[in-house]
C-alpha cells in the first residue's frame, strides 16, 4: 500500500473576510499523479496555495508526511500562469525607465533574471543552471532578453526557476494557459518527463487536451467542496463538454443571429481603422515584428493567430501604445498618424479592449460596476465620477451581460469567468469602433468559453465596427470573423479575407 505524501484534514482557509473550503479533507499518496478540475470560482487556487502555505490554514490541519523539516513554502512550489505576467509587467516598467534615460540598449538576460530571483536552498552554480535547462530545452535562451521570449518559452523559464529550488512538489496552475499547441506540446512532454524522474506534479486545468499521460488520479471540486476524488476513468472529459442547463438559458436570453445571416460590410473604399507600413520592432539585438504590413478597414473582423514568439501580443501593444517602439514606426489609427496627429486619450476612447493582463491591474477594492465604469476613462481604478448617462450605459451593459447578480461583489474576489464579463462591458460602455480580444478564453471552463464566444458573436452581429481576436486554440474563433492573420517569429504567413481561409 502506497504511504500518504500530503493529508489535508477537516481544513479551512481565510482570504481576507472569507472562509473557504470548508471542512475539506484529501490525501495525496506517493506515486500519484494527481490533475484538479472544476468551474470557474471553484477554489482550484485557493486549494493550492493553502498547500503551498501561501494561504493560512485556520481550521484543521495539513500534513506534509514526506517534507521533513522544510515548511511548506520551501518544500512546495506554486507556479501561476499569471506569474509570466507579473515578469513582464515589471520588465515593462523598466523598459520606460531605459527608454527615459536613453539606455534602449539595456535589457534584462533571462540568466540575470535566474540569479536574481531564484529562491535556492544554497549557492546557485551556473552548472546547475544549465543542466535543468537544457532538460527544459532551454539551450541558448539564457542569453535572450526576458521581453524577447514568447509565453511558451517564460512559462519553460518560470519552470526552471522553481525547479532550481529543489521542490519536494510542484503545483502547476493553468501552466499550458497563453501557449501555441506546439508549446503545450512541448511542455507536457517535459512534465511527464520530470514525474518519471521522481518529481510529483498537481496539475490545475480547464481542457481536456492539457491532461498529462502521467496522470493517475482525478480531484473535481465545485463550490470549495470536493466532487469525486478518484483514479482517471475513461471518458471522464465527455460529460464535463457539454453546456450546462444555466448556459442554455443564458444563450437564449442573449438571442444570438444566426450565422448565415452575417455579412462583410467591408471593401477597399471602407475607412482603414488600424493600418501599418513595414513595421519593426526589435529587443536588443531579438527581432520580434519584422516588416509587418497590415490594415483593418470597417465591417472587418480579423482573428489573429500564430505560434507563441510570433509578435502577435506585440502587434496589440503597438495598438494600444503599450510598446513604445510604436512611435519609431508608421503606424495609423482611424486615419491618423500614431502619437502625431492625436492622443493617446483620444486613441484610447476609440478602443475597447480585454485581455489577461489588464485583470492583473485590478488589484485594488473595486467593485465590478466600477470596473465597468472604469471603461469610460480608459483607467485602471476608477477616479472621477460617472454622470448619470455614464451610469445608465455602465448598467444596460451590466444587464445585457446577465451580470448583475454580482455587480456589486470586489472585482478581486470573482471567478475568472466573470471577471472575463466585467471586462467586457468594461470595453462596450464606450462603443469602441475597435474591439480588441486577446486571449479571451485565457483561464475559463468550458461553460465560461462558449458564454464569451457567444458574446462575442452578439457583439459583433450588431455592426461592431471593427474586432481583433486573438487565440492560440483555433476551435475557438468565433463564427463572425471575416479576415485571418497567420504570424511565425515576426513575419506574415497569412493575410487573407473568407470564411474559407479560416478552415485551413
Amino acid at each position: 500500500m502506497s504511504k500518504p505524501f500530503i493529508t489535508l484534514e477537516q481544513i479551512a482557509v481565510r482570504h481576507r473576510d472569507r472562509w473557504l473550503l470548508e471542512g475539506l479533507s484529501w490525501q495525496i499518496n506517493e506515486g500519484e499523479v494527481w490533475t484538479v478540475v472544476g468551474p470557474n470560482g471553484a477554489g482550484k487556487t485557493t486549494l493550492a496555495k493553502a498547500i503551498a502555505g501561501l494561504l493560512p490554514v485556520v481550521k484543521g490541519k495539513i500534513h506534509y508526511h514526506a517534507m521533513g523539516a522544510l515548511s511548506p513554502t520551501e518544500a512546495v512550489s506554486y507556479m501561476a500562469s499569471d506569474d509570466r505576467r507579473d515578469v513582464w509587467r515589471r520588465e515593462r516598467v523598466l523598459d520606460h525607465a531605459r527608454s527615459f534615460s536613453g539606455r534602449f540598449s539595456d535589457v534584462t538576460l533571462v540568466r540575470d533574471w535566474i540569479e536574481d530571483n531564484a529562491n535556492c536552498k544554497g549557492p546557485l552554480q551556473a552548472k546547475d543552471i544549465a543542466d535543468k535547462a537544457g532538460k527544459l530545452h532551454l539551450d541558448g535562451f539564457l542569453e535572450r532578453p526576458i521581453m524577447a521570449l514568447s509565453t511558451g518559452e517564460m512559462s519553460r523559464v518560470l519552470l526552471l526557476n522553481e525547479l532550481l529550488r529543489d521542490p519536494r512538489l510542484l503545483i502547476l496552475d493553468e501552466p499550458f494557459d497563453g501557449i501555441d499547441q506546439a508549446g503545450r506540446e512541448a511542455l507536457r512532454e517535459i512534465l511527464c518527463v520530470l514525474v518519471s524522474e521522481g518529481t510529483p506534479i498537481v496539475l490545475i486545468t480547464h481542457r481536456q487536451e492539457e491532461l498529462l499521460e502521467a496522470t493517475t488520479h482525478v480531484l473535481e471540486i465545485a463550490d470549495g467542496r470536493i466532487v469525486d476524488a478518484s483514479p482517471i476513468k475513461p471518458l471522464f472529459w465527455a460529460d464535463k463538454m457539454k453546456p450546462s442547463e444555466s448556459l442554455k438559458r443564458t444563450y437564449a436570453r442573449l438571442r444570438m443571429p444566426k450565422p448565415e445571416q452575417r455579412q462583410v460590410n467591408s471593401s477597399a473604399d471602407s475607412r482603414p481603422i488600424v493600418e501599418m507600413k513595414n513595421v519593426t520592432v526589435r529587443y536588443g539585438y531579438t527581432t520580434i515584428l519584422d516588416n509587418i504590413s497590415w490594415t483593418v478597414r470597417e465591417g472587418e473582423r480579423w482573428s489573429v493567430t500564430g505560434p507563441n514568439g510570433a509578435g502577435k501580443s506585440t502587434l496589440f501593444k503597438l495598438i494600444t501604445g503599450e510598446c513604445l517602439q510604436v512611435y519609431a514606426n508608421q503606424i495609423h489609427l482611424f486615419g491618423k498618424a500614431r502619437g502625431a496627429d492625436h492622443t493617446l486619450w483620444e486613441i484610447r476612447q476609440k478602443v475597447g479592449v480585454v485581455s489577461h493582463e489588464l485583470v492583473m491591474g485590478y488589484q485594488k477594492k473595486m467593485s465590478a460596476f466600477d470596473v465597468v465604469c472604469s471603461g469610460f476613462f480608459d483607467s485602471v481604478g476608477l477616479y472621477r465620477y460617472c454622470d448619470a448617462d455614464q451610469i445608465q450605459r455602465a448598467r444596460k451593459w451590466i444587464d445585457r451581460l446577465q451580470i448583475s447578480s454580482f455587480s456589486a461583489t470586489r472585482f478581486n474576489r470573482l471567478s475568472q469567468g466573470e471577471r472575463q464579463m466585467v471586462l467586457i462591458a468594461r470595453a462596450m460602455v464606450k462603443t469602441p469602433q475597435l474591439l480588441i480580444l486577446d486571449e479571451p478564453c485565457s483561464g475559463l471552463d468550458s461553460d465560461n468559453r462558449r458564454q464569451v464566444l457567444w458574446l462575442v458573436e452578439s457583439i459583433a452581429g450588431n455592426g461592431l465596427p471593427g474586432l481583433i481576436f486573438m487565440t492560440h486554440h483555433r476551435h475557438e474563433i468565433p463564427r463572425c470573423t471575416t479576415h485571418r492573420l497567420v504570424l511565425n517569429h515576426g513575419n506574415v504567413l497569412l493575410n487573407q479575407n473568407g470564411r474559407e481561409s479560416l478552415c485551413e
